[in-house]
């Protein structure tokens, strides 16, 4: 009877522990089916994540090459070295799943396995980046320190200002009193008049059409030569063509105003 029970319970067991590992290798044989599935197109991914990764490499050298210091420049170096080193690995790991250099189909073991091969290449890509990472954030912290060392260079030495050589022009310059816009007006008009006007010449009797015989009563020196340009036409309209000038300029300037 004891023997009985005893054969029952290991029947029991064993089905159990079948039916589990059934379960464990439908489980496991799901998972490398899809990622069977999804090879070609993962592999695409870690293709192209490596050929940024060399891209970035060549950018990479050009930011080491601006450093100045000798000591950010050899850390930064030694990281760079890192990044490359760790995208050669990656790829030879990467070629090492293909038919050849040139194309993305992988060979027949690397897509049956392709769920464990997926992890380590993830694992590789992951340590570059953060290697990449730390590259970037000594870089971003040099380019800090050489900024600040800039600005406080320019906070230390402010520029000087421009002084004038001739102390006597510079204050005659400084108390010149402001015009304001009616005597500007005022003397631009007059100044232009000036200008169109002609040279004055020395006036005689003759030069105003008088003779020799005249009547003496109008030999009377410059209080003659006076009123006669008083009385002359020309000049009445000479005057008159002045003074509309003038306050056509006054109009404009108040408009202006």
């Amino acid at each position: 009877m004891a023997e009985t029970e005893a054969r029952q319970w290991t029947i029991v067991l064993v089905l159990t522990a079948l039916l589990l590992s059934l379960i464990v290798l439908s489980q496991i044989l799901t998972t490398y089916m899809t990622a069977y599935r999804a090879a070609p197109a993962e592999i695409t991914a870690f293709i192209d994540a490596v050929d940024f990764s060399v891209a970035e490499n060549e950018s990479y050298d050009r930011d080491v090459a601006k450093v100045q210091r000798l000591e950010d420049k050899l850390r930064l170096g030694r990281l760079l070295r890192e990044i490359q080193k760790g995208g050669d690995d990656l790829r030879e790991q990467i070629n090492a799943m293909l038919l050849s250099d040139d194309t993305t189909t992988l060979r027949t073991g690397a897509r049956l396995l392709w769920a464990s091969k997926r992890r380590e290449l993830e694992e590789r890509v992951r340590r570059l980046d953060l290697v990449r990472m730390r590259f970037l954030v000594v870089y971003m912290g040099v380019v800090a320190e050489r900024a600040s060392f800039v600005a406080e260079r320019k906070v230390l030495v402010p520029p000087t200002p421009m002084t004038p050589r001739d102390p006597e022009k510079a204050s005659s310059v400084a108390f010149t009193p402001p015009m304001s816009p009616i005597h500007a007006t005022l003397t631009r008009a007059l100044t232009e008049e000036i200008r169109q006007k002609p040279p004055l010449r020395r006036l005689t009797t003759q030069a105003l059409g008088h003779r020799e015989d005249t009547v003496p009563g109008h030999k009377m020196g410059w209080a003659g030569v006076v009123q006669e340009l008083q009385k002359s036409p020309r000049m009445h309209k000479r005057h008159a063509s002045i003074e509309r000038s003038i306050e056509q300029e006054l109009a404009n300037s108040r408009l202006s105003v």
